[in-house]
């Protein structure tokens, strides 16, 4: 039976997209990209990402991709929760991917009503297993999490080169991230906005702006 796994990267992230990513592949091929040394994408280098993303595309089916950008992530919060931006996602691959039988999804979210809200956002007859772990159990959401985590390393360069700019991961435990962040907040002027890139509505933001703030009102 062909497979769908779906995956996220950058959930977590201050700066930069959360990319859902899903990989629709045939179960005879299953072993052979296992043999690749396809695994949880956490596990391995950015090297090793990048190599087997060109391997899991030349294998797949189909390999689709949702770039949710930082500043979409700030617009849909204000009304709906992560687990549902990211589900949304899922509901997108799925409904475009109508050949996969079986959907395999790494289970972002303890909720018990997850699955069966996605099932309602779906429009095909896939039958979706959800599971903690499945990027490190399952071949095709580990796949899935390659192309994930590998789109969106690449966005957060493409920032960074277009703005001459060093981000790191985008982080906040990062501490190339959590420099760039804390200084460029502390040289924004009182009319300055904040880029499109870094989300607003993480904490990690708002506290920061906080002491921006109180900063500025301790010099009166």
């Amino acid at each position: 039976m062909n497979t769908l796994g779906i995956d996220e990267a950058g959930r977590g992230p201050v700066i930069g997209p959360l990319v859902v990513a899903g990989v629709h592949i045939k179960k005879e091929h299953e072993p052979h990209l296992k043999n690749l040394g396809i695994t949880d994408s956490k596990l391995l280098s950015p090297k090793k990402r990048e190599n087997l993303e060109k391997e899991i595309k030349k294998i797949a089916i189909n390999v689709r991709v949702v770039i949710i950008s930082a500043k979409q992530i700030d617009n849909d919060m204000k009304n709906i929760s992560l687990n549902h931006i990211e589900m949304n996602a899922m509901a997108k691959i799925i409904n475009q991917t109508p050949n996969a039988k079986k959907t395999i999804i790494d289970l972002p979210s303890n909720s018990k009503t997850f699955t069966q809200e996605l099932e309602a956002k779906t429009t095909t007859k896939t039958k979706i297993t959800a599971e903690f772990k499945a990027d490190l159990n399952y071949t095709s959401v580990s796949a899935a999490s390659i192309i994930a985590k590998t789109e969106r390393d690449r966005q957060i360069r493409l920032i960074e080169k277009k703005h001459n700019i060093t981000l790191g991961s985008g982080y906040p435990s990062d501490p190339k991230t959590k420099t760039f962040l804390k200084e460029h907040i502390e040289s924004m002027q009182s009319h300055d906005t904040l880029p499109d890139y870094i989300r607003q509505s993480w904490q990690t933001t708002k506290d920061l702006i906080k002491q921006k703030t109180q900063k500025g009102l301790g010099d009166f």
